[in-house]
């Protein structure tokens, strides 16, 4: 499993249809986690979910190739 990092600040926009976000101050930048790939959406979102209930303050799963990729992110 691969993982990056990426820095986001600055206020959130409008995430696009199949994304879940938690709105977050925009004096904070939040930290996104690569998870995983996963070939259908709902796969996506199923372990997105999960990750809700063990402490990620929100999730996107973005098109990518052909299926998602999986992002945790996390609120600084």
């Amino acid at each position: 499993m691969a993982v990056g990092l990426v820095l986001v600040g600055g206020p959130a926009a409008a995430a696009p249809a199949g994304h879940h976000t938690v709105a977050t101050s925009s004096s904070v930048m939040d930290y996104y986690q690569y998870y995983d790939h996963y070939t259908a959406h709902d796969d996506c979102v199923a372990v997105g979910e999960d990750f809700l209930t063990r402490g990620a303050d929100g999730y996107e799963c973005r098109a990518k190739d052909g299926g998602w990729d999986l992002w945790l992110i996390f609120a600084t």
